[in-house]
């Protein structure tokens, strides 16, 4: 049997399964040990809040065919990496471990107050696949309370990252090119901007490429081809195959049913 068309498949579906078997069913974030975050490949802690900060999450009212839903913590660390909002509460519970969604399934989020209370941070923010939230539950409301200040730097370092991230993802969508969200956006430079070139620039058409590093290489190049092509292939499955897969089905047919309760 042939099993490399599903090698992409099984390792992200794997990913998942070791996610899920260290943190268990009703855990969002990786831990360590030692109590720290697990990051994931490339990523970078932006900024932390190590101030008390309380954590509300509840199904919206506007959902009235979703099962109710709610969360909560009196007290927590908030991180902004570069692709997740994570809250990790002082006191986890059985219930609530923890809490991680990407930065960009927030939406309309803003900074509130009341006039004796302490200043809020709120938005509504789709869940993810196997994070614990049911998936007749398209969006959550989720609101941070900031007992001790420190909500406008937040929020700054939030947008910031936010915009951050939204660009990197219309430049890859529009033209292959990915950037790191680790520095700030280029300036902005119209398309076509009808300037002239700078002096001594070539144009792409003129320019012309040496050969590269594997150019002339020949016999021995296509000897190397044909060793990769008369590798033996795997006659039974990677370990965990079958798990894998049961578990990457799963993660599509809850977002599958996420997406279908959105559009209700």
């Amino acid at each position: 049997m042939d099993f490399y068309p599903d090698q992409h498949a099984y390792r992200v579906a794997r990913m998942a399964v070791i996610e899920d078997d260290a943190n268990e069913n009703d855990s969002w974030v990786m831990l360590s040990r030692e109590g720290e975050i697990v990051k994931l490949p490339h990523e970078k802690i932006f900024y932390k809040v190590r101030s008390r900060i309380g954590l509300e999450l509840a199904t919206p009212k506007v959902f009235r065919d979703a099962p109710p839903f709610s969360a909560k913590s009196d007290s927590g660390l908030v991180y902004i990496t570069n692709s997740r909002f994570i809250y990790l509460p002082a006191r986890p519970t059985d219930a609530f471990k923890s809490f991680s969604a990407p930065i960009l399934n927030f939406e309309d989020t803003h900074v509130t107050s009341t006039f004796f209370g302490p200043w809020t941070w709120n938005g509504i923010v789709k869940p993810v696949s196997r994070g614990g939230i049911p998936p007749e539950i398209p969006r959550l409301e989720i609101k941070l309370t900031f007992r001790e200040g420190g909500h406008d730097a937040f929020q700054t370092k939030f947008e910031t990252m936010k915009e951050r991230l939204q660009h990197a993802r219309d430049l890859q969508q529009e033209t292959g090119q990915q950037i790191t969200t680790d520095e700030p956006l280029p300036q902005y430079e119209p398309r076509g901007g009808g300037g002239a070139p700078p002096q001594g620039a070539t144009s792409p058409q003129t320019t012309q490429a040496g050969p590269g590093p594997g150019a002339g290489a020949g016999p021995s190049g296509s000897s190397q081809s044909q060793g990769r092509s008369n590798q033996p292939q795997p006659d039974e499955p990677p370990p965990d195959y079958e798990e894998a897969q049961a578990q990457a089905i799963d993660m599509r047919l809850e977002d599958h049913v996420r997406e279908e309760a959105d559009r209700e």
